[in-house]
């Protein structure tokens, strides 16, 4: 298991972006990358980012996310290329993103107010656990956790996401590897 903190996401996707680009052959050996970027609010579970199989791989830890509070699922392609997974995605591996209601974000997040005495300890600590045991879930598994994608399989998901034309014109402008 791998921890990594990337630097420079809200400068457009600068760290994990250079990481996806410099180990791209350790692409087909990673099962699966979770990321944390929605905020502190209680997490509902995962967004998918378009990969209805990813549901499926997520069920045999159902249960021990649903004691949580977090077993939900969400194909929502909103954050698509906002955050630190889209480096990943665009080579096919599994990527989950921690899923927080978001009405609090800009008015707390990258403000004068983004400080710890603003965060609800017990939320940050649900998604936390969450996210430890996803990670854990996964790691622990004899099993991939998921296939990774083809090209041709995350084109056609890039354009049922309506956003094929977005990714080139990112990955023109160097945004996206």
């Amino acid at each position: 298991m791998r921890f990594i903190l990337f630097g420079g996401e809200e400068e457009g996707l600068v760290g994990s972006n250079a990481y996806s680009k410099k180990h791209l052959a350790d692409m087909p050996s990673i099962d699966a990358v979770l990321i944390s970027d929605t905020g502190a609010q209680p997490s509902k579970g995962w967004y998918l980012m378009g990969r209805a199989d990813e549901k499926d791989a997520l069920a045999p830890i159902e249960p021990l996310l649903a004691g949580l509070g977090s077993s939900g699922t969400n194909p929502d392609t909103e954050f698509l290329f906002e955050t630190d997974h889209a480096g990943f995605d665009v080579f096919g591996v599994p990527t989950l993103v921690l899923w927080n209601d978001v009405d609090k974000y800009f008015k707390l997040h990258h403000q004068a107010s983004d400080t710890f005495d603003s965060v609800v300890q017990a939320d940050l600590t649900q998604g936390v656990a969450t996210t430890a045991a996803t990670a854990y879930a996964i790691a622990d598994s004899a099993q991939p956790f998921a296939p990774h994608d083809t090209p041709a399989q995350v084109e056609d998901m890039l354009k049922k996401a309506n956003e094929l034309d977005n990714y080139k014109s990112l990955k023109a402008a160097g945004f996206v590897p």
